[in-house]
């Protein structure tokens, strides 16, 4: 009834079914996988939808909602991230999930509940949009801050004081800004 597929390996359709409405199935994630994609063999019933989670090796499940599928978007492509800080979510309680391998779940479900569900890769698209915006709010406050005591250089009285040219701040502000657009965690590196 599913499939998974990983770049470079064949589709694997060994999805056994755990309960009516669950499916698991060992996955072989390598070394510069980040992404899998999902799909469906056959229809869903009317009304239904399947919700897709991840699980990585670890003594205790850590089950994480990549997102759905549903007859209208039969496959999606899903990000996943061994180093991921979202919840661990109590579903697949009563399967024994001591796979040394992860596993990919997909829980049938009705379409109301798949609307309200929120995907890990939206919190944390929501999570870097709000610290992207508070990022460039504060740059713009220090920018704004420093410019205002900017004087041509015919104004400067003789001081002992160190000073920057506006210009050197400048060239800074617009690069944090270039970096800060290719990659918002750059700093974090």
């Amino acid at each position: 009834m599913f499939a998974c597929l990983i770049a470079g390996q064949l589709p694997n359709t060994d999805f056994a079914r755990v309960t009516e409405t669950q499916f698991i199935c060992n996955v072989v994630v390598v070394t510069g996988t980040h992404h899998i994609v999902v799909f469906t063999t056959e229809p869903f019933p009317d009304g239904y939808g399947g919700a897709i989670y991840f699980n990585w090796p670890n003594p205790d499940p850590v089950w994480q909602y990549l997102g759905y599928i549903t007859n209208d978007k039969p496959s999606a492509i899903f990000k996943v991230s061994k180093g991921s800080t979202a919840p661990s979510l109590a579903v697949f309680g009563g399967v024994n999930t001591n796979s040394q391998q992860p596993q990919l779940g997909v829980m049938v479900t009705p379409l109301s509940e798949l609307a309200q569900m929120t995907a890990v890769s939206e919190n944390k698209s929501l999570s870097v949009a709000s610290n992207v915006q508070f990022v460039q709010n504060m740059l713009e406050n220090l920018y704004n801050y420093l410019t205002s005591f900017a004087v041509m250089q015919s104004e400067m009285t003789p001081c002992t004081d160190s000073w920057v040219k506006i210009n050197h701040l400048n060239g800074w502000y617009e690069r944090f800004k270039s970096r800060m657009s290719n990659d918002p965690d750059f700093w974090k590196k």
